[in-house]
């Protein structure tokens, strides 16, 4: 029996969602260079229903997520509680997906107050965990601006908003990934959104899925703080068999498409917040790993300067991308459940044989 070791390259279901095949990232049919120029509900909605909305649809739509954007007292006061706890904020954001599962109507909540409640929930976390309080949802906001709003404390500009939009769009789906794996398999079983979302957000909390860019920003922290040469910082780490987060990716051999569109936010945002030390050593260490090994940065590398650019702390990164990426798993989720068939796979045991028990 053959074995694939990780899933890698095999194909176990059919998605209408997105596509990495031939290295190009597609959303519902679109080239990911190009729809990261549209608005992020436009993209919520086309990944959801397959298709862009016109512009009643957009409006309408946008304003059904905003008005979302509201916790219940009961949340709010259990999330007072336990965010600062010492864990994790990932942690923290486990206990509270499946919080909003007993405190909302699960029966009866769908995709669209879903996500709006775990975009407020998650920017509640930040604020809570920084002793500041919380802030309204404003109905004259977009989605993202509103996001930006409840973490920073700050209407951001129009400029921002659009670049964060974008991130938040290239970070929305990526096929089936371990975090969206875990959510299907969950949603064939027929359990509820929190449950599939609960279980996303455990997969993505480890480093070699969602805590990668926390990990690159440690790195960048390291070189910048102790005043290292940046390549001789990566030579040492290769010789003490460590990996370099933020570079390579099973898919994109020649480069993810998402960091090529990261880097110029990166860039951008560096020059703008006083940042540009941080910018030219990742610059440094991307030319090395190119030049070396090959190895072109992925969608975490400069993701991690574009939140610290934004006044985010390190531990908050993974969180910023379980907002994002809560669109494409509940995409996936209805997807799935429409299926409605049980994954279930097999597998080929390779154990001791023959044993028995004398009693």
């Amino acid at each position: 029996m053959d074995c694939q070791k990780g899933l890698d390259g095999v194909v176990v279901d059919q998605t209408k969602i997105s596509s990495t095949a031939n290295a190009h990232l597609t959303y519902v049919g679109y080239p990911i260079e190009e729809i990261a120029s549209a608005t992020f509900e436009e993209v919520v909605f086309l990944l959801w229903y397959k298709q862009l909305p016109d512009q009643q649809k957009l409006k309408k739509f946008r304003q059904q997520l905003v008005n979302k954007m509201i916790l219940p007292a009961e949340t709010i006061r259990l999330l007072l509680y336990i965010a600062k706890e010492p864990q994790h904020p990932m942690s923290i954001l486990r206990t509270t997906t499946s919080l909003l599962g007993t405190t909302n109507d699960v029966e009866h909540d769908e995709p669209p107050k879903i996500l709006s409640k775990m975009l407020t929930a998650i920017a509640a976390i930040i604020r809570i965990r920084d002793n500041e309080p919380l802030i309204d949802v404003d109905p004259q906001l977009s989605v993202v601006e509103n996001f930006l709003y409840m973490i920073t404390g700050k209407r951001p500009s129009s400029e921002l908003t659009r670049m964060f939009s974008t991130v938040m769009i290239l970070h929305a789906d990526h096929e089936f990934n371990a975090s969206t794996f875990t959510a299907r398999v969950v949603a064939s079983t027929l359990s509820d959104y929190y449950s599939c979302l609960t279980a996303a957000v455990c997969a993505l909390k480890g480093p070699l899925h969602g805590g990668a860019n926390e990990r690159v920003f440690e790195m960048l922290q390291e070189i910048k703080n102790q005043q290292l040469d940046p390549v001789e910082y990566i030579k040492d780490r290769l010789a003490q068999k460590r990996k370099i987060m933020g570079f390579g990716h099973r898919i994109y051999k020649n480069g993810d498409p998402r960091a090529f569109i990261l880097k110029k936010i990166a860039q951008k945002l560096a020059v703008e917040t006083n940042n540009q030390a941080y910018y030219q050593i990742q610059q440094q260490l991307a030319d090395y790993m190119l030049k070396k090994y090959k190895l072109h940065p992925n969608v975490d590398y400069y993701t991690a300067l574009i939140y610290h650019c934004i006044g985010l702390k390190k531990e908050t990164y993974t969180m910023i991308f379980a907002a994002c990426r809560t669109v494409g798993w509940l995409a996936h989720i209805m997807e799935q459940r429409q299926e409605n068939i049980l994954i279930r796979p097999s597998s080929e045991y390779v154990g001791p044989q023959n044993r028995h028990y004398k009693i």
